[in-house]
């Protein structure tokens, strides 16, 4: 591991391979950190001093206000009658985050009262879990490039879709019509491992259509694995593709149903390339503390 001395010199031979690579400004930071980690074999957290070290040399290397890039991954975790922002935080090594504290717009007062409610909290914390492994997962295989060309551009467009329908809900006056940007994302999601393992032509992308039951039973086909079981199960979760024409508006129930599935069927796949699964460590937690 380098002295904090010689992390300059460091970062300045990095960056300009970043420069070269054309990696945007917001990215460098942690792209930086993540590259000292594997490069020095060493872990770190966000507040560490290597950690305060890159992130203050880019501040000050870096177009002023480039650096804000805020949480690796929102969610939108839906309490109160409110989809309430769930920010998943940047970090890399060995560090402690926890549900409540993602919530970071939430009041105290309403953080008290979701945690007096133990099917509340196994809500959070399912979602949670899933939008954590989420986050650190698709920056993992985005970043190790372990995904064919095709099957991985289907899935920054499924991360798009996602992503946009969630800046949707968690705004003053939700846009109830989000639920066909998530019907969306769950198909694309899924049809990233049917490209990644099968090699799908974009004809026979077709023939497969866009039934969410359909696609999800061909991936538990080749998996086995049960989430995708369980999107299919998921009956109803999601209005039909005409829907956006004439569809009437979805109670917020409803569209809180179909983003928890939306992002079962993204973790699912998230988790398939990279082996990323903290729900058991979190859950059996939750249950010892019940």
């Amino acid at each position: 591991m380098l002295e904090l001395h010689e992390i300059d010199n460091w970062l300045n031979t990095v960056n300009a391979r970043y420069r070269a690579d054309q990696v945007p400004p917001h990215q460098r930071p942690f792209r930086a950190m993540s590259d000292y980690s594997l490069e020095h074999n060493c872990t770190f957290s966000l507040d560490s001093p290597i950690a305060k070290a890159i992130i203050e040399w880019f501040d000050i290397h870096s177009q002023p206000g480039s650096q804000a890039i805020g949480a690796m991954f929102t969610g939108a975790f839906f309490f109160d009658a409110c989809f309430w922002p769930l920010n998943i935080p940047i970090g890399y090594g060995k560090f402690s985050i926890n549900a409540v504290e993602c919530l970071e717009s939430m009041p105290k007062s309403l953080k008290d009262q979701l945690l007096q409610s133990h099917h509340d909290q196994w809500n959070l914390a399912l979602y949670w879990v899933d939008c954590c492994d989420y986050a650190y997962g698709i920056n993992e295989i985005i970043n190790k490039g372990n995904l064919k060309a095709k099957a991985l551009r289907f899935l920054q467009n499924a991360d798009r879709e996602l992503a946009g329908a969630i800046a949707q809900l968690v705004i003053p006056r939700p846009n109830l019509k989000a639920i066909l940007a998530l019907r969306m994302a769950c198909e694309i999601f899924l049809k990233v491992l049917l490209i990644q393992e099968q090699d799908l032509s974009d004809k026979e992308l077709k023939k497969i259509g866009h039934e969410i039951k359909d696609i999800a039973d061909k991936c538990f086909a080749l998996t086995k694995t049960q989430d995708f079981d369980s999107v299919s199960k998921a009956i109803g979760a999601y209005p039909e593709v005409s829907d956006r024409y004439d569809g009437v508006e979805r109670e917020m129930t409803d569209v809180w149903k179909a983003l928890c599935v939306t992002q079962i069927a993204a973790t699912a796949v998230i988790r398939q390339y990279t082996g990323r699964d903290m729900r058991k460590q979190v859950l059996s937690s939750l249950q010892k503390n019940s």
